[in-house]
């Protein structure tokens, strides 16, 4: 029989008329038994405090054990899954055995230079902020912790590239996905943005399609256990309501029931995520599409919203974002061609009013005369216009 623990106080299972609490201390998992579970917990308790009253600072590899513990019950699966990865595949193999206390400068030189080697810049900076969170929560705890990983800059992060279909790509998809029991789904995702775990664990009842609805207000997910489960939306701004647009209304339409979620997997449960990618990848295929994953949906939904001259904050309600400065940060290679759009309206508003030379352009600042190279070609210099008039 396993029992689940508060956080940060190890791992309780009956064995027999006894139970054992595991822990971790000096790097070494270590059980302790009692006649109760009480029992067997407050003796947990004292070894852990006597390595503290020692005024010894755990290692690195003891610290995150401990932490990823604490942090179990408190962040979504997916996120605890990635620290402990962290953990496991980068900082311990690195600095593992190093104490806290005695942390330098060169010991995360250390794990960024294996960093480097083994993986991006983007998952690097993510190591390196776990390990900073991990150590945050030391010091708030009364841990002896170096100040070394505030005198260490976070690798950058890689350069975001975003992949987006073609016009005439969706076109292919559009056509290639009728007739497909999911067909609704690849419209609803490469029209209006919806996540992949946003459809996967949408339930009927969140479709409405006399009123041309549809409400995000959960996402498909996995535990740690492994079991697949319908969870809320990581922020408030995911859970959203969407008008859906005439061609997602067909396909809804075209789509059979067969339980509570719209697109189930082949038990009637939540489709694992590794299957949709198996039967994603063979529509891309059928449709003659490149090599790209199925967020590149989300991507081309928001692109063209943002391209056909949609508010950001309008895209940024439609794609669930916490913020507008979220979509303004992805999606900046747009907002580049609207603020070239911009400049080129001002110039078709005001730019009769300058008469300028081909080559020269003199004005007045005060009672200072001065002359700028202007541009060759502007529209309307002719010859003679000496002055800068309005």
């Amino acid at each position: 029989m396993r029992r689940r623990q508060r956080p940060g106080t190890g791992t309780a299972r009956q064995r027999g008329n006894r139970w054992e609490i595991r822990i971790f201390v000096d790097g070494r998992r270590l059980s302790v038994y009692g006649a109760t579970q009480e029992e067997a917990q407050r003796k947990a308790d004292a070894a852990k405090q006597q390595r503290r009253r020692t005024g010894q600072a755990p290692t690195v590899r003891d610290w995150l054990a401990e932490w990823l513990v604490l942090r179990r019950d408190q962040v979504r699966p997916q996120t605890w899954l990635t620290y402990e990865a962290h953990a496991r595949l980068h900082i311990v193999p690195a600095i593992g055995p190093v104490r806290l206390d005695a942390l330098t400068p060169e010991h995360l030189d250390r794990l960024h230079a294996e960093l480097a080697r083994k993986v991006g810049g983007t998952t690097a900076h993510h190591v390196h902020m776990t390990l900073a969170a991990a150590l945050n929560v030391a010091t708030k705890r009364g841990l002896p912790v170096s100040s070394a990983i505030h005198a260490v800059s976070p690798p950058r992060r890689a350069e975001r590239t975003i992949v987006t279909l073609s016009p005439d790509e969706v076109d292919r998809l559009l056509a290639a996905a009728v007739g497909d029991s999911r067909e609704a789904l690849y419209v609803v995702a490469v029209l209006l943005g919806v996540r992949e775990g946003e459809l996967l664990g949408l339930p009927w009842g969140n479709v409405d399609l006399a009123r041309r609805q549809l409400r995000i207000t959960g996402t498909a997910s996995r535990t740690l256990e492994g079991d697949h489960v319908v969870t809320l939306p990581k922020t408030s701004g995911s859970r959203r309501k969407l008008i859906l647009p005439l061609l997602a209304v067909d396909a809804l339409a075209r789509t059979r029931r067969l339980g509570d979620l719209v697109w189930p997997g082949d038990d009637g449960r939540i489709m694992p995520s590794s299957t949709f990618t198996h039967r994603w990848e063979a529509l891309r295929i059928r449709a003659g599409i490149r090599p790209v994953n199925f967020h590149a949906l989300r991507h081309t939904a928001a692109t063209q919203a943002l391209e056909d001259g949609q508010p950001a904050h309008v895209v940024a309600a439609m794609l669930g974002h916490a913020s507008v400065a979220t979509t303004l940060r992805i999606y900046a290679h747009v907002t580049q061609v609207s603020t070239e759009a911009l400049v080129a309206s001002i110039d078709a508003r005001h730019g009769r009013r300058l008469r300028v030379l081909p080559g020269t352009l003199r004005g007045t600042d005060g009672d200072t005369d001065r002359e700028i190279v202007a541009p060759q070609g502007i529209s309307g210099a002719g010859k003679g216009n000496r002055t800068l008039t309005s």
